[in-house]
């Protein structure tokens, strides 16, 4: 009897598990939405491969949960600007390279702390607008770093004009997730 009822449990505990893998949330969107979404937005591709491929997108709910995502994603392309500028400060030992580089490091942490910040605002989804708002200035600071690379000296090319393009196409998909979430 025991045996029996051991196995009956199994059964249905397995069940519900391949349930739980299958339809891990019953209340996330649907892929074909987050294509339609970005189809909204200036850069399809991009927003497909920062957004769409993002393993969280499965568990996404709503536009504010894509908002959060967009956040976390500016957040990861600072860090990793960060670590490239590691990676290439020795070959910019003029004084104005060092300068240059100095100036984009400052930034790239101001603006770590500001998706950061968004990111966390924005969890609490009536403070979206306002989360927005912290990743604007954010943005702010990693274009500041580009320009920087075109003035007060010669012109030289960015290191880290890839991340920097990369949170520029980030912020206007942000742009219509706002506009979207406030505008409707």
């Amino acid at each position: 009897m025991a045996t029996t009822l051991n196995k009956h449990i199994t059964f249905v505990l397995s069940l519900f598990l391949i349930v739980l893998i299958a339809f891990p949330v019953v209340n996330a969107m649907l892929l074909q939405d987050i294509y339609a979404f970005c189809k909204e937005t200036n850069n399809v591709n991009f927003c497909l491969k920062y957004i769409g491929t993002d393993k969280r997108i499965l568990a996404a709910r709503n536009l504010n949960d894509v908002l959060l995502i967009a956040f976390s994603q500016c957040k990861i392309q600072v860090s990793e600007a960060a670590k490239h500028i590691n990676k290439v400060r020795q070959k910019f030992s003029g004084p104005i390279g060092k300068e240059r580089i100095k100036f984009c490091e400052r930034n790239y942490g101001l603006a770590s702390g500001l998706f950061q910040e968004a990111y966390e605002t924005g969890q609490q989804k009536v403070l979206a607008y306002r989360a927005h708002l912290s990743a604007k200035v954010g943005s702010t600071y990693v274009r500041e770093c580009e320009e920087e690379w075109k003035k007060n000296g010669p012109i030289q090319k960015s290191p880290v004009t890839y991340y920097n393009t990369n949170v520029i196409k980030l912020s206007s998909i942000i742009r219509v997730i706002i506009d979207k979430l406030y505008m409707n």
